[in-house]
């Protein structure tokens, strides 16, 4: 962190002390003894252990979403906060990146999703009642968790590395269009949990689906990268 511009470390330091006061916030509303959010937070750290590289460095895409649109029905927006940060404390633990990288990556999460909730909350969140509204409000509330994730990752990449919002990619319309279609299938799958349990299993299939095709822009990416290294001028690939 001592390498970026005192611009950067004001944005993350201040992002931090913003994602202090939402755990802060988180932990208050919690039920400590719900079991099921501590199943729902073991299954988001998993998911977002299988996290996918994309086609270039900068990009990878996550199917954990569908568990944090699944805790964001079910659990409500407090329980799914500590859904996100237990899993990316996993993440952290799996991959060890660097203490600030993934702190500013746990609370470009949390306030988008508490805004998220504070949006439904607004638009009217009564989940008994299966109509426009709910659906307008669940919709509003997933495009502030997307954009606002993918926005202030692409701030931090603009003051750290001087990467553009174009060249980072993180506001392109597949890369959000892809994480608010994951959120919405667990968002989904969350609605037609609590109308059969087991027929919301069914809305799950497709995820294995998603997630193998999801692999194909890193497994092109590696086959790139091979070609490049048996073409490198100079390289011995023979034997003796």
């Amino acid at each position: 962190m001592k390498n970026l511009s005192t611009i950067a470390k004001g944005y993350i330091l201040g992002t931090l002390l913003i994602g202090l006061g939402l755990t802060a916030w988180m932990a208050v509303q919690l039920d400590w003894m719900d079991t099921g959010l501590y199943l729902m937070a073991a299954l988001g750290g998993v998911a977002q252990t299988l996290k996918l590289e994309g086609p270039d460095d900068r990009t990878n895409y996550s199917i954990a979403w569908f568990v944090y649109g699944f805790a964001f029905i079910v659990l409500d927006p407090a329980p799914a906060m500590f859904v996100v940060v237990i899993a990316h404390l996993v993440e952290w633990a799996w991959h060890r990146y660097p203490w600030y990288i993934q702190s500013f990556n746990i609370v470009a999460h949390l306030l988008p999703l508490y805004l998220a909730g504070q949006i439904s909350g607004m638009l009217g969140r009564d989940l008994s009642i299966l109509d426009m509204s709910l659906a307008l409000a669940v919709a509003a509330a997933g495009v502030v968790f997307v954009v606002g994730n993918h926005f202030m990752v692409g701030v931090v990449l603009s003051l750290a590395r001087g990467m553009s919002f174009a060249k980072s990619g993180v506001i392109e319309f597949f890369a959000l269009f892809l994480d608010f279609t994951v959120l919405s299938m667990g968002v989904t799958t969350a609605l037609l949990w609590k109308i059969s349990p087991f027929a919301s299993l069914l809305n799950i299939l497709p995820l294995y689906l998603l997630y193998n095709a999801l692999r194909v822009p890193a497994l092109k990416r590696q086959l790139q990268e091979m070609k490049k290294a048996i073409l490198q001028p100079g390289l011995d690939i023979g034997g003796d």
